[in-house]
């Protein structure tokens, strides 16, 4: 093989795992930043209020968190997800909360830099909104 074509491979295959780890944004750790959820009386209450600390950490086919409120244990999940150019759904295997929605989490996303947003909703209703941001 030529030194041109051992080029031009190598080149090519490089291109090729750039772009595929682009095409998975998530793939990383990830720190809560922000967020609020609807209660079960319907009242909006924010992460902030709750001391909530929360990890996420995100492969090619799997996610996991923990979170701690004021220090301690409040909850944890792990299983598969999926997205679109949307749409972020996670599907969790084992969780310490008892699933909503069929076990599927819908949310509607955007990525700026390193920050993740994203808002789950219930009948026009948002029900979730957090900010996570990118570990480095």
């Amino acid at each position: 093989m030529t030194y041109c074509k051992r080029i031009i491979i190598l080149l090519t295959l490089s291109i090729a795992t750039l772009a595929h780890g682009q095409q998975n944004p998530f793939i990383g750790t990830w720190q809560l930043v922000s967020g609020e959820y609807l209660d079960h009386n319907n009242k909006l209450v924010s992460y902030q209020s709750l001391d909530l600390v929360s990890q996420k950490v995100i492969n090619k086919n799997h996610f996991s968190f923990i979170s701690t409120k004021a220090g301690k244990f409040w909850s944890a999940g792990t299983g598969s997800y999926s997205f679109n150019e949307k749409t972020y759904i996670e599907s969790p295997t084992i969780a310490s909360y008892q699933l909503e929605d069929g076990g599927h989490y819908q949310f509607d996303y955007q990525i700026k830099g390193d920050l993740w947003y994203n808002a789950r909703w219930r009948d026009k209703t948002r029900v979730e909104f957090e900010v996570w941001q990118k570990v480095k």
